[in-house]
């Protein structure tokens, strides 16, 4: 009979699932040392030596670290500005609005070309602008639902009030706030590369 581990709970640092060796991009795994200090250590260097490890990284401090940066970024989430900075910053949408700039103009091209055409030319430049047009709304839907997957105003002042109370904010909730912010954190003892998810 073969036994299947069951998944594992955190339950050393709210920063595990999301922090990897800034050398070679194995998990980090916190570990108590003899006098009870929690430090961070390479998965991989652990398994088998060959990676040259993060170095020295104590849990607490990295945990300070990365705490006063999610502050730092959701400040400039705050503002409505802040946002659509954010959202123009997404590289998907701001591929989709060129396109969308692009399909305008032709619209506006054919309009243009309508005057003192006959039959034949507004048959075909009406079913031009038809496909146009169904293109142009398959856009506009893909921009709006990249935006509405960006972070909402709801999820802003919910992650805020964590932020500001995060001493009291359970092991569980500060696990939800990291992952809704943060997609890895890659470390060492002296470099730290977070990759927002906002």
């Amino acid at each position: 009979n073969m036994k299947i581990q069951s998944a594992r709970k955190a339950t050393h640092t709210w920063l595990a699932g999301k922090i990897k060796c800034g050398n070679c991009g194995y998990a980090l795994m916190s570990i108590f040392n003899p006098s009870g200090k929690q430090y961070l250590r390479c998965t991989k260097r652990l398994d088998n030596k060959s990676c040259p490890g993060c170095g020295k990284i104590i849990t607490s401090e990295l945990e300070a670290v990365v705490y006063q940066q999610m502050v730092k970024k959701l400040a400039s989430y705050k503002t409505l500005t802040g946002r659509k900075k954010a959202a123009k910053a997404n590289p998907k949408i701001a591929a989709l609005q060129v396109e969308l700039a692009h399909v305008d103009s032709e619209i506006e091209k054919l309009v243009d070309s309508l005057t003192g055409a006959n039959n034949v030319l507004l048959s075909y430049v009406n079913v031009k602008i038809a496909e146009l047009d169904g293109r142009k709304q398959e856009l506009l839907a893909r921009i709006a639902e990249l935006t509405v997957e960006a972070i909402s105003p709801e999820q802003v002042s919910q992650i805020s009030g964590y932020l500001d109370t995060w001493e009291n904010v359970s092991f569980d909730d500060k696990r939800r706030v990291v992952d809704l912010m943060i997609t890895t954190i890659a470390a060492t003892s002296d470099s730290l590369n977070i990759t927002w998810k906002i």
